[in-house]
């Protein structure tokens, strides 16, 4: 979008292309993973581009963006010469916009098994089968923050997907580290970055239902000094809210109940419709159903190569509050 008469040409793809590029490596100086457009917040509405080292995933959600696919791939080839521009156009939001997915090569030729260094760590990724684009970048600064509340601790990393979460509490000291998910391949692939990290002593990861999990674990009076919990979008339009909150409200309320006194609660939400305030209030209900008292320590949001943009309020949807149990 623009609000002057500009051409939606080469020139300006070139020219919004290299700014979000810019910005990301003002950001995180000297690395190459990162996401390197975010829609709206770089000018480019339904555009998204993560990068992995040499190459490139784009998803497109728009029909603008969708006419001038060659406009995106020319730019980001010239200013970037990557080895392969990859599209992961399968999203619920494309199909929202009454597009067909589209997946495939745009240029170069794939390389499915990334390596990417985040934090300090690597992580082995699946840019053809895995998640989004293949890794979830909003959580790199989150997952860094987490590394403060960790030292000698035990960790309990739930909705875990490749060990994120639990590789940087791995390395921010953690004595003890459990990954739950209920996707066996995503399990597999944390035991791999696991391994990839020489964490294999310290990190374990099960396949589980994490609703049953959380319940069991309760039941048997378990306890954990750190649980963090990242779960999947719960509210997928504004008709699901009420729902969503419930799930959430479900799922804190039984991690709050494994904390002992001192124990810290990492609980995140990537649904946009609930917003920080209702997040909040979820968060009150279920520690007072729960028979705790806990303080906010932070309200954090998405990584800084997600940026905010002020008058749209959509691109800002993680939320991730940390707390400790009084």
């Amino acid at each position: 979008f623009t609000r002057s008469h500009e051409a939606l040409d080469q020139a300006l793809f070139d020219q919004r292309l290299a700014a979000a590029d810019a910005l990301r490596q003002a950001l995180y100086p000297g690395s190459k993973h990162y996401r390197l457009c975010y829609g709206e917040s770089d000018g480019l509405p339904g555009l998204v581009v993560d990068r992995y080292g040499d190459q490139l995933v784009v998803e497109i959600m728009s029909l603008g963006i969708d006419l001038r696919r060659e406009l995106v791939v020319k730019a980001l080839a010239d200013s970037l010469q990557p080895a392969c521009i990859y599209e992961r156009s399968d999203s619920y939001s494309r199909k929202l916009e009454g597009l067909p997915p589209r997946i495939g090569v745009l240029a170069g030729e794939l390389n499915p098994e990334a390596v990417i260094e985040e934090n300090g760590l690597k992580f082995a990724v699946d840019l053809e089968h895995g998640q989004k684009t293949g890794w979830f970048f909003d959580q790199r600064d989150n997952r860094l923050a987490l590394r403060r509340h960790v030292k000698g601790r035990t960790v309990l990393d739930a909705f875990c997907h490749t060990g994120g979460f639990a590789l940087n509490a791995a390395a921010g000291g953690a004595k003890v580290v459990l990954g739950l998910d209920v996707s066996e391949p995503a399990v597999a692939r944390a035991r791999q970055n696991a391994a990839l990290n020489g964490q294999e002593s310290v990190c374990t990861f099960e396949q589980a239902d994490l609703m049953q999990a959380l319940k069991h674990k309760v039941e048997a009076g378990e306890l954990y000094d750190v649980v963090v919990l990242d779960p999947p979008a719960f509210a997928k339009n504004k008709k699901s809210v009420e729902p969503a909150l419930a799930g959430y409200k479900e799922i804190n309320l039984r991690a709050m109940r494994l904390l002992p006194p001192g124990g810290v609660l990492v609980s995140c939400s990537c649904s946009y419709h609930i917003e920080d305030e209702l997040f909040r209030v979820m968060l009150v209900d279920a520690a007072r159903d729960a028979g705790r008292q806990l303080q906010l320590l932070e309200f954090r949001h998405q990584a800084q190569d997600h940026p905010v943009l002020l008058a749209a309020r959509e691109t800002q949807y993680l939320k991730c509050a940390v707390m400790r149990v009084v």
